[in-house]
């Protein structure tokens, strides 16, 4: 599955090593009826796991004329239509993002699990939040999935800095979630996620990309959002 945070211009890796009943008939002519007893009556066990067919096997996610094509640019809070897949089931969903920012506040800053130099490093600095929508468009399961994968870029044309790990790193005006709920499986279901980057408000995020296959790293072949 999808790797759900990755980045570059890192300050500190948070640690986390990240389931008929029988009747008897009567007896023979001259032979007194046999009731069936509780002892003899079998009741089937019914799972109601759902089965996994993706747990170790990726599916081929196809492109189709729903999908949004390859090389697509699009304006942060526009959506495109893409293949994705979970342990469960593959379908469309539809991805919008969007991005805005606050000073890092030193209340924040102190309740992050990081060292005490690495907490200086992000004072003074702007937190940015990539905010990521997902919407369940065939109606398939799709619990339990990680938010897509997107390569941040600033205005300058560098990347902005990032927390690695599977730990929450809540801050005031975003609440991360790793993976979407149980009920994500109906159609016109949401799962919403926050990620946080940090960096210097004179140099904005300005484009996400989503390079996730059926699409590539090229940006010919990239989905792109930008300012």
């Amino acid at each position: 599955m999808r790797n759900w945070i990755k980045s570059v211009g890192v300050l500190a890796v948070i640690a986390i090593v990240s389931t008929g009943c029988s009747s008897l008939g009567n007896g023979a002519a001259g032979m007194p009826s046999v009731a069936p007893t509780s002892a003899g009556v079998a009741s089937a066990a019914t799972s109601t796991t759902p089965s996994k067919p993706y747990l170790t096997v990726t599916p081929t996610l196809e492109l189709n004329d729903r999908t949004t094509k390859p090389g697509t640019k699009l304006k942060f809070g526009q959506q495109a239509v893409v293949p994705f897949y979970s342990y469960y089931d593959k379908g469309l969903v539809g991805i919008t993002v969007t991005v805005d920012s606050a000073p890092a506040l030193d209340e924040d800053i102190d309740y992050l699990p990081l060292k005490d130099e690495d907490k200086a490093k992000l004072r003074g600095k702007t937190f940015f939040f990539v905010r990521t929508k997902m919407v369940n468009l065939d109606g398939v399961n799709f619990a339990d999935i990680l938010p897509p994968t997107l390569t941040a870029t600033t205005r300058s044309g560098g990347w902005p800095g990032a927390l690695l790990g599977g730990a929450r790193v809540d801050v005031t005006g975003c609440d991360s979630v790793s993976a979407a709920p149980k009920d994500f499986s109906a159609a016109g279901a949401v799962f919403e996620q926050c990620q946080l980057y940090f960096g210097v408000s004179s140099d904005p995020i300005a484009s996400l990309a989503y390079t996730e296959q059926p699409y590539e790293r090229a940006a010919s072949r990239a989905l792109t959002w930008r300012r």
